[in-house]
């Protein structure tokens, strides 16, 4: 039996919600794939051919005797990549007992009105700032995992409380994948500015030019304890006398941009994963993994339009939080005041055909 939604109990102030988020300054929590990827023009459908590009995932023809037939192609991979996008969405619940002490402190006598009124929009606005935050971090995860590893993997781990669609490939080429001469943590044999130079001096050849390097700070840590890279630094500071160099984070970047090599950009990103009412952290980029990219912006966030928004359900409050659509209501058995979050989106990596990932710990 369906649940009957009702109006929010914030009555008014709900139907504000609009004005409310289009007046603050401080809606979202700061994303990462806010500064390389654009949201591109809503769409009334989406999958994931759509957003890996059909273009890209033609096979080439093959090579016959004029006479003979074309070859019939298998299509396993396609099929897989046309599974529809799933909607991303939060809902967060005021419980009967929280609403219970709100009307006591609503209803106590030496309270000024304007006192009241404050608490139910600080109590409105910090369900309507989480339900629009949340799918937007999830947005973040995938884009950081597809940007270090070219795959976006939807299990239990990276989405506890809903689908598992496995891991889905974005098509890198092969050729983008790079091992290292010798693993970075041996810091007798390890080669930083040898398999750098290696991946510029290849992607040169394609045309394609580099501008940074996106790496976890660990990453960093193990190129300064290298003992050929702490020569290269010591040579580049201090030419001729062998003195050690402190190999900070400003001083490498200087030397890698002296000598015509991409700058490193850390990707320290934290991202909270609620299970079980227990909320985790977890880094989506791949620990050893660094990325080359060229300047610019990286892709474009695909999304395609809500169905409320479509077909709004009636008594309930909607508001958009950029592509986010907020909803808010009430409903009974059991009783709860609602706020969701609903987001149908998928990154689009426009820049993973020329991008490089360097697998450190892979020779």
């Amino acid at each position: 039996m369906a649940v009957e939604k009702i109006q929010s109990v914030f009555g008014k102030y709900a139907s504000k919600m609009q004005v409310m988020i289009d007046k603050s300054k401080e809606l979202y929590a700061p994303t990462w794939f806010g500064k390389y990827f654009d949201f591109g023009t809503p769409s009334m459908s989406l999958d994931f051919t759509t957003v890996i590009g059909r273009s890209r995932i033609e096979s080439a023809a093959s090579v016959v005797d004029r006479e003979s037939q074309a070859p019939l192609r298998s299509r396993p991979d396609i099929e897989k990549l046309r599974g529809k996008i799933p909607a991303i969405k939060q809902m967060h619940k005021m419980s009967e007992t929280d609403y219970r002490n709100f009307l006591t402190i609503q209803n106590m006598p030496n309270i000024a009105d304007a006192t009241k009124r404050n608490m139910i929009l600080d109590l409105l606005w910090g369900d309507v700032k989480r339900a629009s935050n949340s799918p937007l971090k999830s947005i973040d995860i995938m884009v950081l995992q597809g940007m270090s590893t070219g795959k976006i993997k939807i299990d239990k781990t990276t989405n506890p409380t809903g689908v598992s669609l496995g891991t889905i490939d974005l098509l890198m080429p092969a050729t983008g994948y790079k091992k290292a001469t010798a693993k970075w943590s041996v810091t007798g044999s390890a080669d930083p500015v040898g398999d750098i130079q290696t991946i510029v001096r290849n992607a040169k050849a394609k045309g394609i030019s580099y501008e940074k390097m996106l790496m976890r700070i660990e990453t960093f840590w193990k190129m300064q304890k290298a003992d050929k890279f702490k020569e290269n630094i010591s040579a580049f500071y201090n030419p001729g006398t062998g003195a050690t160099v402190a190999v900070t984070m400003e001083r490498v970047n200087e030397f890698l941009v002296a000598n015509q090599l991409p700058y490193i950009e850390f990707v320290d990103e934290v991202i909270g994963l609620e299970k079980d009412g227990i909320i985790e952290n977890y880094q989506p980029w791949e620990l050893n993994n660094i990325t080359f990219v060229p300047s610019g912006k990286f892709g474009v966030i695909h999304n395609a339009i809500a169905m409320e928004e479509m077909e709004p359900v009636q008594a309930v409050e909607y508001a958009k939080a950029g592509s986010v659509l907020v909803s808010k209501w009430k409903q009974n058995n059991p009783w709860g005041e609602y706020t969701q979050g609903e987001l149908n989106a998928f990154p689009g990596i426009e820049v993973i055909d020329s991008m490089a990932i360097l697998q450190t710990e892979n020779t």
